[in-house]
Order: structure tokens, then C-alpha cells, then sequence
């Protein structure tokens, strides 16, 4: 039986075509047909179902979708703001710690400087006394050491004259003059 109903539905939509067509009109505009009514009623029913399925179940689910992706795109917007101003404070104090301890730096490398030169000018200072009191002594004692070896060279000094002095002029020479001349020689050198 139901294969008939629908063989018979199936005929007469379509000889429905045809007999519109027959008479000059499209067969969607055909209402006089009791089928296009029908259809255009269950496409109304359909409308109707299809609008309150969409309305009432899935565009709230899609909405709440569309909401929470909004809400977490503007939750993670503001967490990037937040985090782009820690990170611009944090850049602000390192920048400031990088000049505070360049200044830092710069001032203990000049004290660190000043007090070496203070260090080298007092070793230098010192090491100049010593010196000065080593080459005084120096002084002193080739001063000591020329007199030592012109005092010992006088007698020496008495009897080669003496002896030049008897050889070429075959008289003995007077001490006392032999002395004097050592003695103005011994001043001058």
C-alpha cells in the first residue's frame, strides 16, 4: 500500500509540471494545484521548526561561543598590556641599575685610580730618600776612598819626585817644597 501512495504521489507531481507547463505557467506558481499549496505549507512548517531550532538551540550556542572567544581575546589583550607594561618598567629599572652602576664603576675606577697614583707617588717619594741617602753615601765614600788613595799616593808621589828630581838635576830636593807641591796638586784633582 505504501509503495502505491507513493508510486501515485510520485505520478502526479509528475504530471503536475506537465499540465502547468501545458497551460503557459511555471508549476511553483501554480497555486490552483492542491500539491503546491501543500508544499508551500510545509515549507512554512519548516521555516517556522528550522528558525526555532536555530533560535532557540544552536545561535545561543554559537553566540556563547562567539562570547567566550571575545572574552578571552580581550582577557588575553589585557594580560599582554599588562605583561608589555611590567616588561617596560622592568627595562626602565634595569636601564636605571645599568646607569647607577656604570656611575658606581666610574666613580670607584677613578678612586681606584687616584689611590694608586697616591700609592706610586709615596713609593716614589720613598724610593727617592733611599736613593738620595744611597748616593750621598756613595759620594761619601768614593769621596773618602779619592782622599784614602791621595793620601796613600803622597809618599809615593814624595819619593818619585824626589828621585826624578836627584836624577835630573842631581840635587836632593827639599821636602818641604816636594810636600807643598803634592798638597796643591792633591786640592786641585
Amino acid at each position: 500500500m505504501r509503495r502505491t501512495t507513493i508510486l501515485l504521489a510520485a505520478t502526479l507531481l509528475g504530471l503536475t509540471p506537465a499540465v502547468a507547463m501545458a497551460e503557459g505557467k511555471m508549476p511553483q506558481m501554480d497555486f490552483a494545484n492542491p500539491l503546491t499549496g501543500a508544499q508551500v505549507v510545509w515549507m512554512a512548517v519548516i521555516m517556522v521548526a528550522l528558525y526555532f531550532i536555530l533560535a532557540r538551540w544552536a545561535l545561543p550556542r554559537i553566540g556563547g561561543v562567539i562570547e567566550n572567544r571575545h572574552n578571552r581575546i580581550a582577557s588575553d589583550l589585557e594580560t599582554a598590556r599588562r605583561a608589555k607594561a611590567e616588561a617596560e618598567h622592568a627595562v626602565r629599572d634595569l636601564n636605571l641599575a645599568v646607569q647607577n652602576a656604570r656611575e658606581s664603576s666610574q666613580g670607584a675606577i677613578a678612586e681606584a685610580v687616584n689611590a694608586a697614583k697616591e700609592r706610586a707617588r709615596a713609593q716614589s717619594a720613598t724610593l727617592n730618600e733611599r736613593l738620595n741617602a744611597q748616593i750621598s753615601a756613595a759620594e761619601a765614600e768614593i769621596e773618602a776612598a779619592r782622599r784614602t788613595a791621595v793620601n796613600a799616593l803622597a809618599p809615593i808621589a814624595r819619593d818619585v819626585a824626589s828621585s826624578l828630581l836627584h836624577r835630573l838635576t842631581g840635587e836632593a830636593a827639599e821636602p818641604g817644597r816636594v810636600d807643598q807641591a803634592i798638597a796643591a796638586l792633591s786640592t786641585q784633582g
